[in-house]
């Protein structure tokens, strides 16, 4: 069996690189340019690239991909939160003040996802898809509590 120096990238890797520079949002310039500065000026082509140098890659954009997942779910717990407060039945009226009633708040949302929500787990475990649904559930509570609330006012 023969083996190459530097082996070429396989298709498959050709296409996961093309998902997750799109994944990022990179348009066809920055991929060029991406791909180049990573090559050290070498190709600014995926299809030049060899089977060693599109693993290399393919960690960086990964890594960095779920670097921006993970900020991305943090500020939609933060949201999440931040709804809760405007909930009647949920945290609405709590203090925030303390480490203890910060916690006692989280519970207390996680309480309600794990017994309200279709996916029956704790907020933090949720994935960004499932977070965001939970968001706009939600959502939709608290913006019907202030309709009820304004209609009452009138």
């Amino acid at each position: 069996m023969k083996i190459m120096k530097d082996k070429p990238i396989s298709p498959q890797q050709l296409k996961a690189l093309h998902a997750s520079f799109h994944a990022l949002g990179m348009d066809d310039e920055n991929r060029h340019n991406h791909v180049a500065h990573f090559t050290d000026g070498r190709t600014s082509s995926t299809k030049e690239l060899t089977f060693d140098e599109a693993r290399r890659l393919l960690e960086q954009l990964n890594g960095n991909r779920s670097k921006r997942q993970q900020e991305e779910a943090k500020t939609l717990c933060r949201s999440i939160y931040a709804l809760s407060m405007r909930i009647s039945w949920l945290n609405k009226d709590f203090g925030n003040e303390t480490r203890e009633d910060f916690e006692m708040n989280k519970a207390k949302i996680n309480v309600f996802c794990r017994t309200r929500t279709k996916f029956r787990k704790n907020l933090t475990l949720m994935t960004l898809a499932e977070l965001k649904e939970v968001k706009k559930q939600l959502e939709a509570i608290a913006r019907k509590e202030e309709n009820e609330l304004n209609n009452k006012t009138k």
